[in-house]
Parts: structure tokens; sequence; C-alpha cells
């Protein structure tokens, strides 16, 4: 099929973001033999714009994905959060194309409905929603005319191609990456981890508490020598929800260590990550596993679950199906 995929990409950002999930849903589209148009949202907008500003070109930025989809002909358009095209823009397409499906996929918690907002608008013209949050949270899109699907966030393994569990020679036993920049509940469980998991374990903490973020190369070797990593989600726990820190986690090799009132274990199993739900239970728990080396087990078990069950091939093509 021919598909274009109007998303973030993030490519102002010089790769930074080679990793995000607008690449890897990309990659699988292209992985099962359809052609997939990036149609990068914000850098068009920022192009189309005398000052740089996305806002400042998001109405030409419209006009040529109006354009674009009447060039290719898509059967399927996927839009990637992309809140800047407009419910009037999917109309002109879908005036054009009637017999256009679109998808909406969106990775962000939905704690607060100003958050998403843009997606009820456009409800009525979308064939489904896909959300990393599940039970009633997910419920607020199920239309008659669309359909609302969880979906986990996915890995490749061009990007995820790492194997802690494997490595022999380890600079620490547990990092966080990540940033608690106006996020004062994230500072203060982070302090109290830091000061009380530190008595016991080398631990690394990057991007909050005033030290210095990881990105690119360096966080990949970083993966390469850490035996467990926090999944530390901002907000409070939703169902099934989790950043995309969970794929990077688990698909590396690391042991993923999340806290319990998610419900992940629903997603993930319950013997392929470390389930916690106060400091001291994680540390006691983590204690036990990297003492007895069992720690490589449970990783080893997540990783092959994530890039058996939630690789971007397998995860893309299951949206399409959907609508098809």
């Amino acid at each position: 099929m021919r598909i274009v995929h109007a998303a973030n990409f993030s490519y102002n950002n010089h790769g930074q973001a080679f990793g995000n999930p607008d690449q890897k849903l990309q990659h699988g589209f292209i992985e099962n033999r359809h052609y997939c148009y990036a149609f990068p949202v914000n850098d068009i907008a920022r192009q189309l714009s005398w000052r740089n500003s996305k806002n400042g070109g998001a109405e030409r930025m419209n006009a040529s994905l109006i354009e674009t989809c009447k060039k290719i002909q898509p059967d399927v358009l996927v839009l990637g959060h992309a809140q800047l095209v407009t419910k009037q823009t999917l109309e002109e397409i879908k005036s054009e194309l009637p017999h256009l499906k679109i998808i909406q996929w969106f990775v962000d918690p939905l704690e607060y409905q100003r958050v998403y907002q843009f997606i009820l608008d456009r409800l009525y013209l979308l064939d489904a929603v896909f959300l990393t949050t599940g039970g009633e949270y997910l419920e607020h899109f199920n239309i008659d005319s669309c359909q609302a699907h969880f979906f986990p966030n996915p890995v490749h393994q061009s990007i995820e191609k790492y194997k802690a569990f494997q490595a022999r020679g380890f600079d620490y036993d547990l990092i966080f990456i990540g940033n608690d920049r106006k996020d004062p509940e994230r500072r203060e469980l982070l302090t109290k981890l830091d000061v009380t998991l530190s008595k016991k374990f080398k631990v690394g903490i990057f991007g909050s508490l005033g030290r210095s973020g990881i990105h690119g190369k360096e966080r990949d070797a970083l993966f390469q020598r850490s035996k467990a990593s926090l999944n530390l989600t901002r907000h409070k726990p939703m169902k099934w929800y989790s950043s995309d820190r969970v794929s990077q986690l688990m698909g590396n090799g690391l042991l993923t260590c999340t806290r319990k009132e998610a419900d992940l274990h629903q997603v993930y199993g319950d013997d392929r990550l470390i389930y916690y739900t106060t400091v001291n239970d994680l540390s006691s728990q983590l204690e036990t596993v990297i003492n007895d080396g069992s720690w490589q087990d449970i990783a080893k078990k997540g990783w092959e679950f994530v890039h058996d069950q939630h690789n971007a091939k397998i995860v893309s093509q299951q949206m399409l199906d959907t609508v098809l």
C-alpha cells in the first residue's frame, strides 16, 4: 500500500531523536513492504515560515499535506501526534480521497484532557486511534465511527540493538536517564532513591538532580555497561501507560524497574521486569537479583519478549490490519 506518515520525526534535532516512535513505526511500515512517505509536520511548518516558527508556518504546512496526499494518493494517512494538522485539512483530504483510511497514534500520558483535546476534535474523521494507555482513559476515544486500541511502545532491532545482560563489565548497577525540570514530585522521589540505593549500589542519574543529561552514542555506551534502570514515568500511574523509556530499556537488555501501580504486568508479564511499590521494596528486590545474578535472566526474558512481540514491524502492521 501507499502510506503518508505525518509525524514529528524531529529532524531538526540533528539525529538526537533517532530512536523515537515516529522513526520506529516508519521503519516498520516499510519493512512490511509498504511505500511510506515521511511528512515531518513541525519541520515543514518551520521551513515554510520566514521566522522558522512552526506555528507561523502551520497554515502553509497544512496546504502542503493536502497537496502531498493528492499527489501520492495514499491508501492510509497515519498521524503521529501532528497537533498542527487541522480537522479542516483532514476534511479536505477525505473529500479528495473518500476511500482513504486515517489512523492517529499518540504516546503521551492522558492525564489532562487539554493534552489530547486535538484528537477528540478530529475523532469523527478518524478510522482508528492507537494509544499507549488503556483502561478508562482509552474509552474516551471509542465512538461508533472510530476504533480505539492500546498499542505498546515499539522496539526496533537496529535501534535497541544491545544486550546488557550479556555484558561482563559494568559501571553502574542502576541508572536513570530523564529530566526533573518543572517536576518536583519526580525530583523528590529521585532524591530519596539516590540517598537510599547509593548505600548498596552504584547508581547513575543523568539529566536530573542538577546532573548533566546524556544522549546519542554516550547513552548507548551507558546502556551497555549498566545492569538495571528505572522506568520512572512522569505523572500519576495510568493503566498500561509508560513512556517509550520502557522499550528503550527492555529492548537494550537492561533489567527494567517500574512502578507496580500502572499494571504493566498485564502487558509484559510477571517475570520480565521488576515491579516495585516503595523505595525500600525496590532496594530489597534489587539486592536479591543483583547479588544472585538472576537479574540477567529477568532482563533476557524482557528483551526476548519485546523484540518478539512488540517490534515495530508487528506493531505497525497490526495498526493497518485494524482499519483494513
